[in-house]
């Protein structure tokens, strides 16, 4: 899914299954001229989801964690 940031950014966050069955998103953001890859709990998206008023990207985080917790992908 894109995550909606300043500007004409907007990367791509990922959910994945740690080995160990935890969910966590990887994200890649811009550091200086490169994109570097961050691993983001799913309470931090929520966090940014909420505070920045953006319902539609907090319903959608829930939904991909709800699907992930039931078996389907990821």
């Amino acid at each position: 899914m894109r995550l909606p940031l300043a500007g004409p950014y907007r990367p791509w966050a990922r959910l994945v299954r740690d080995p160990d069955g935890r969910l966590a998103w990887v994200v890649r953001l811009w550091e200086g001229d490169r994109a570097v890859a961050r691993v983001v709990e799913t309470e931090t998206l929520r966090r940014f989801a909420e505070r920045s008023g953006l319902g539609d990207l907090a319903r959608r985080i829930d939904a991909i964690v709800a699907q992930a917790e039931q078996g389907d992908a990821p």
